[in-house]
């Protein structure tokens, strides 16, 4: 019983030897040379130590491009520093399997060095080739960018990205990647969206403009409130006959400019469009709204007492809550 475990196993073991080699070399040289094209660097997209190399790359099949093998397990792009290799990614496969034209990325948060000559290399997976080759091409100085911001950065970025969305929607004219929008052009959504995200990782912080919904972080710094706006709209009319007036007015009264301004002119004009409205149509509210804006147009004309404007609006909202949430009941 032993012997004959260890002849199925053994057998199994052959079989399994024979037909490794049938499925692997299951990829087809490329009609010519890969080639990388359009190489950029930007830094300081998410820190202040980061950089982003991106690309446009090409795998030429044209048409006969294998269908069984994607490109993400037929090929691998290293970067090298030297003979060092410091990263490596795959081909995001999303149309021609990868093949054909696409665009690639590596993303570092530190210890990339400007300007430095790197090397990207095309590799061909030893699994799917029987005689694997490599390209090597060696970064320029310009494809460094020279913007001194994170601002600059990623504006910079966010127009080589649809640089390379145009190109690359020359090249597969069955996809869309950028569609118009209020705010100017952006990605589609989902193609162009989805292609980005998977070649460029952290694309929606480092390029948010690219993208139709806008993701903005919620501010968590505490605030502290204080009354400078509504001080500097008390001073507005320092220093002119205004002010003068108001305030020789209401020295005459013993009160403040603003309180004298406010009886004497937002008062009158508040009970008389509340009566109006009651006369007219039968209800005060119309009357309110009015008053709404005669007491904030009179605030920031400094016309009007910083702590009885505050109780108004206070009321005001004491008032909505009653109308929305129990007069309706």
């Amino acid at each position: 019983m032993k012997h004959n475990i260890l002849r199925v196993v053994a057998l199994i073991g052959i079989a399994v030897a024979l037909l490794i080699p049938i499925a692997a070399y299951a990829v087809d040289p490329p009609d010519s040379d890969p080639s990388v094209s359009y190489i950029k660097v930007n830094r300081m997209l998410l820190n202040d130590d980061d950089a982003l190399i991106y690309g446009d790359y090409d795998l030429p099949y044209g048409e006969d491009y294998p269908s069984d093998v994607p490109a993400s397990e037929a090929y691998v792009f290293r970067l090298l520093d030297g003979t060092d290799e410091i990263g490596a990614i795959r081909p995001f496969v999303l149309f021609d399997n990868g093949y054909n034209k696409g665009g690639f990325s590596f993303y570092f948060e530190d210890g990339l060095e400007w300007n430095e000559p790197y090397t990207i290399r095309v590799s061909q997976n030893p699994t799917h080739f029987a005689s694997p080759e490599s390209w090597d091409f060696v970064m320029l100085p310009t494809a460094y960018s020279t913007k001194a911001t994170q601002a600059e950065n990623q504006d910079e970025l966010t127009i080589n990205i649809i640089a390379m969305a145009q190109r690359l929607q020359a090249a597969h004219p069955l996809y869309t990647l950028l569609e118009d929008s209020p705010g100017g052009t952006v990605l589609s959504s989902p193609t162009g969206e989805l292609y980005f995200r998977g070649i460029i990782y952290g694309v929606q912080a480092m390029a948010s403009a690219l993208f139709l919904v806008q993701v903005l972080g919620i501010g968590s710094e505490e605030r502290e409130w204080t009354t400078e706006q509504f001080d500097e709209y008390t001073q507005r009319f320092a220093d002119t006959w205004v002010g003068e007036g108001t305030e020789a007015g209401a020295e005459q009264f013993g009160v403040t400019p603003q309180t004298f301004t406010s009886l004497l002119f937002v008062l009158p004009v508040c009970i008389g469009a509340i009566i109006l409205s009651s006369m007219k149509w039968k209800k005060a509210e119309p009357g309110f709204v009015i008053c709404f804006v005669v007491i904030l147009c009179f605030a920031i004309m400094g016309w009007f007492p910083l702590a009885v404007f505050a109780t108004l609006f206070q009321l005001m909202a004491i008032y909505v809550g009653y109308v929305v949430f129990y007069a309706r009941g």
